[in-house]
């Protein structure tokens, strides 16, 4: 629920100051940080003293989150002619790692 809110709050947010774009990838990296931060706030059930557990899903889901809003944040304050080529590249590896890593998980 959280992602598409960032997602959405990110676009007026974009709309607003003239870059939709980096509006909605900070929004949607804001949004997979909050949701990385709710899955570690867990309540323990009574007689659990443990404390929260940090899962490696929501440090994957924070640091993807880290990424998307320095890439947004970029995208707005630095000059147009860099960010298309440094942005491809970044995607283009980021949907590699994501392929890599479905393939190792069902191999």
């Amino acid at each position: 629920m959280l992602i598409p809110a960032g997602v959405l709050i990110g676009l007026g947010v974009g709309l607003l100051t003239g870059y939709p774009g980096a509006g909605v990838l900070i929004g949607l990296g804001l949004g997979f940080i909050g949701s990385a931060l709710v899955k570690t706030w867990d309540i323990p059930e009574p007689g659990n003293e443990a404390g929260p557990k940090i899962s490696r899903h929501s440090v994957v889901f924070a640091l993807i989150g880290a990424f998307l809003v320095i890439l947004g944040i970029g995208i707005a304050a630095v000059p147009r002619i860099i960010w298309p080529c440094i942005v491809a590249v970044a995607l283009i590896l980021v949907g590699i790692w994501f392929l890599y890593r479905n393939f190792r998980e069902h191999a």
